[in-house]
C-alpha cells in the first residue's frame, strides 16, 4: 500500500466515522398520532455534544429547508409550547406563603386540543398530600386554553404527561 493509498483510506475511515457520529441517516418526519404520549421533564436542560469543527459563514451550505430542518423546527416549537404549558400550570399553583413547608410532585395525564384547551385530565400519581393534589388539579384546569398552540404542531390532539412540582421552603 502506497502513502497515497494510506492517506485516502484514512480520509475515508474518518469521513465514515464522522458521518456516523454526527447523525447518519436523517430520521423520517412523522406526524404524531393522537394517542402518542409525551413525557416532559423540565428539571434538567438538554445538553448535546458535537465532535465536529465549527462552521464559518464562508463554509455554510446554501439555505434551503429540508425535511430534517422542518422536523427540527417542529420539534423546537413543540418543546417551547410544552414548556410554556408547564410554566402556565406552575404559575397557577397556590401562593408560596400558604405552603411554605410543603413539597411533592403530582403527575397528570391530559389531552391538548388544537385550540390549546385541556381535556381528559386525570391524576396518574399523587403527591401524597391531598391539599397539593387538589391544588395541582386546579392549576392544570386553570391553565387550560391559556397558551395558544403554534400552527406548526397541527390540529391533532396532543397527549401529555405533566408533573406539577411543589418545592416550597427547600
Amino acid at each position: 500500500m502506497t502513502d497515497g493509498e494510506r492517506i485516502a483510506a484514512a480520509i475515508a475511515i474518518s469521513l465514515a466515522a464522522h458521518w456516523l457520529v454526527l447523525g447518519g441517516f436523517p430520521a423520517a418526519e412523522t406526524e404524531m398520532a393522537g394517542d402518542d404520549m409525551i413525557v416532559v421533564d423540565f428539571s434538567a436542560p438538554d445538553v448535546a455534544m458535537s465532535l465536529a469543527a465549527p462552521i464559518t459563514l464562508e463554509e455554510q451550505a446554501p439555505a434551503r429547508e429540508s425535511s430534517k430542518a422542518r422536523a427540527d423546527r417542529r420539534r423546537r416549537a413543540l418543546n417551547d409550547y410544552l414548556e410554556d404549558v408547564s410554566d402556565a400550570v406552575h404559575a397557577r399553583r397556590m401562593a408560596a406563603g400558604s405552603a411554605s413547608a410543603l413539597a411533592g410532585n403530582a403527575r397528570f395525564a391530559l389531552t391538548i386540543d388544537a385550540a390549546g384547551a385541556f381535556s381528559n385530565v386525570h391524576m396518574l400519581q399523587s403527591s401524597g398530600d391531598t391539599t397539593l393534589d387538589a391544588d395541582a388539579r386546579q392549576a392544570v384546569l386553570a391553565a387550560s386554553g391559556v397558551v395558544p398552540r403554534p400552527p406548526i404542531l397541527g390540529s391533532r390532539p396532543l397527549s401529555l404527561d405533566l408533573r406539577v412540582k411543589y418545592q416550597y421552603g427547600l
